[in-house]
């Protein structure tokens, strides 16, 4: 048997290895890595950092604790507000946390997860907002946020949670841990969107993104990027690439992408109800558009017919820039003194 599954696995290795080795999946897979190291890695990573600390060292129990409502919990409500602006990993981290301190059950975690899901101003500015102006950049990220503040507290109204016993860490120990951790969980992520890169890529060589972009009115290359979002959110650089509107890239931010929400689930440990998540990050995704619409109509009308076309710039702002370089290197010399530890 076990010779069995090693030879499965050396089969699927072997032609893993074909699949990535063909051109387009791994022009694929190289934008990918690119995108890990110039928008992932330093928009999440600090703040991945933040909320682990939080936990560790009971800091942000003790802020939630200054909240006294009969209605809505302190703690369930910083979270909430904290995933908003953390960024997509961040609302996982936290609510998992809570789990496994025994403070919530799995079906509470099960139904904050749906909210408690956010782009956060370090991935928006790094791929939408890079070259527009402060207000508009605000509104983009009020869309993404407002409806997950609205449905998030409907769902925590009355929600009672348990004064579970929680470890905590003091001083540079909690701060080791949590870049330790946080450096553990960056990793994975980008190893998961390196992956759902691999498969775009070949969904795209078997001209599966050619099809659907001729059954709709919109061109074939907005189409594949629109799609190539919801799939992997940080793709949402080539759909404005291709002159996709401000309205449906808050739309796509707010749903997060299947990849984003692969990432959830297994921070949760399998604990994610898919048909009520699914909805609820479609029901956003509707109000973020409206949102964003409503207000570009009324606050900035002279961007709204626009193509943005600015990811070139942005770019090179980031190729000028030394700090995802540092933060990777600094990941990547905690996992190994991580991996020398514990042999």
């Amino acid at each position: 048997m076990v010779m069995k599954m090693k030879r499965v696995g050396l089969f699927l290795l072997l032609l893993s290895g074909a699949v990535i080795c063909h051109t387009q999946v791994q022009t694929a897979v190289l934008a990918a890595g690119e995108r890990c190291v110039k928008v992932l890695i330093p928009s999440l990573y600090f703040f991945s950092i933040l909320a682990s600390w939080c936990i560790r060292s009971g800091l942000f129990r003790q802020m939630t604790s200054l909240w006294h409502s009969r209605h809505l919990n302190g703690y369930l409500l910083g979270v909430l507000l904290f995933s908003q602006i953390g960024g997509y990993p961040v609302g996982a981290q936290l609510l998992h946390g809570m789990r496994q301190a025994g403070i919530m059950t799995a079906e509470q975690e099960s139904r904050m997860i749906c909210v408690c899901m956010g782009c956060g101003p370090g991935f928006l500015l790094g791929t939408v907002c890079g070259r527009l102006s402060p207000g508009i950049g605000a509104w983009m990220m009020l869309s993404v946020m407002l409806p997950n503040l609205l449905i998030g507290i409907f769902l925590a109204w009355h929600v009672t949670l348990s004064d579970g016993e929680q470890q905590t860490s003091h001083g540079a120990s909690a701060l080791t841990e949590a870049v330790e951790s946080a450096a553990s969980a960056m990793l994975k992520i980008c190893g998961m969107v390196l992956g759902m890169a691999a498969l775009l890529g070949i969904a795209e060589e078997a001209g599966v993104f050619h099809i659907a972009g001729l059954l709709t009115p919109l061109s074939p290359e907005r189409t594949a990027a629109a799609l190539r979002t919801v799939a992997e959110v940080s793709c949402i650089t080539e759909f404005m690439q291709q002159g996709g509107s401000l309205p449906m890239a808050a739309a796509l931010l707010s749903f997060g992408g299947l990849c984003v929400h692969l990432q959830a689930a297994a921070i949760t440990e399998g604990t994610l109800s898919w048909i009520p998540f699914w909805c609820i990050r479609g029901l956003c995704a509707v109000l973020s558009y409206g949102i964003c619409r409503a207000g570009l109509m009324l606050l900035f009308p002279e961007v709204l017919p626009a193509s943005i076309a600015y990811q070139d710039n942005v770019q090179a702002a980031c190729e000028e820039s030394v700090v995802p370089g540092m933060m990777l290197m600094m990941m990547s010399f905690l996992l190994l003194r991580r991996t020398a530890e514990k042999n």
